[in-house]
């Protein structure tokens, strides 16, 4: 199983005596629900490994009202201390859930990427069979939804927290995950959904390293459409759309017109890969050297000057001048 950390939404564990967790936690779930329309997100867990255990500062003899200290746990195994003062106060609990959230995303973003690759990776490997089967979306060694490879769709577990791409992929890269074959039905899951959204993040994130085997051919590539997704991304989305569709470029081409950074093109090309946004096949992209400039001569023959020419040439043949 794959294990990597990034970003949120980040888990908080309560680890304080009964009479004061629950009282704590009722107050945590309003103010991270305040934070989640601010772009912060955040859930509660009572998992040992949880990025944020808060705990009381120093030995409980503050009376009724502690101090509290948050543990914040690093991608690289290193512990963060910050101390809360007040935190019955609703807004210095924001304010330390902000300096929080801010050293966790302190992570390094390679470790976003890598793991964006490596599941596109595998999710293509397992895509390519001739008959594709279900697959297990495991994560932190439970299975919390079943892939169609065929219709690019999933069922999640309905014991599953992580629903939108942005949970998912968090929760993958703080617990590891792995796509493994599976049996019909091997999970009790709700209706499908359409699992485009996630691979269009993943593929988004995975350009850091490049672009994926199939993108790297000389063969042109030409999107069936408008990819709905691009909506609201890089500013540079529009241009590659326009000179994806026309079916003449492929990512070499892309690359050469310097219409974003590489990394945002080889995104762009792998989110649109995942998601089935290409005609399949392509047409071979040749290389061909700008015109050379054109004569006088030669546009009079090009422009229909041939049976001039051939007179012309029967007099050289016989030794006669012009007339």
């Amino acid at each position: 199983m794959m294990k990597m950390h990034d970003a949120a939404p980040f888990s908080i564990a309560v680890a304080l005596p009964t009479y004061l967790k629950s009282l704590v936690e009722r107050m945590l779930q309003g103010v991270l629900h305040e934070q989640q329309a601010q772009g912060l997100q955040w859930y509660l867990s009572d998992t040992a490994n949880a990025d944020v255990t808060v705990r009381i500062l120093g030995d409980g003899s503050q009376g009724i009202s502690p101090n509290l200290l948050a543990e914040v746990r690093r991608s690289d195994g290193t512990v963060d201390m910050v101390t809360i003062e007040g935190p019955w106060r609703t807004g210095a609990m924001a304010s330390a859930l902000v300096r929080i959230a801010d050293l966790l995303r302190a992570r390094p973003a390679q470790e976003k990427s890598t793991m964006a690759l490596q599941w596109l990776q595998r999710w293509c490997e397992l895509r390519a069979q001739a008959s594709p089967p279900p697959v297990e979306l495991n994560i932190g060694g439970s299975v919390v939804a079943l892939l169609n490879a065929r219709h690019a769709s999933m069922q999640l577990a309905e014991r599953s927290k992580a629903t939108t791409p942005e949970q998912l992929i968090a929760a993958m890269l703080r617990d590891g995950w792995s796509l493994n074959p599976s049996p019909v039905a091997a999970v009790p899951a709700a209706a499908a959904v359409s699992l485009k959204p996630l691979l269009w993040q993943l593929g988004l994130q995975s350009g850091t390293l490049g672009a994926l085997p199939a993108l790297r051919s000389p063969n042109a590539l030409r999107l069936k459409g408008w990819p709905y997704l691009a909506a609201g991304g890089h500013k540079s989305f529009a241009e590659l759309i326009k000179h994806l569709r026309s079916g003449g470029n492929n990512r070499a081409t892309l690359q050469t017109l310097a219409l974003a950074p590489r990394a945002v093109v080889d995104g762009f090309l792998n989110a649109c890969l995942a998601c089935e946004f290409f005609h399949e096949g392509g047409v071979a992209v040749a290389a061909t050297p700008p015109p050379e400039p054109t004569t006088a001569r030669t546009a009079s023959v090009a422009g229909g000057g041939d049976e001039q020419a051939i007179i012309s040439a029967i007099r050289r043949t016989l030794g006669m001048g012009r007339p």
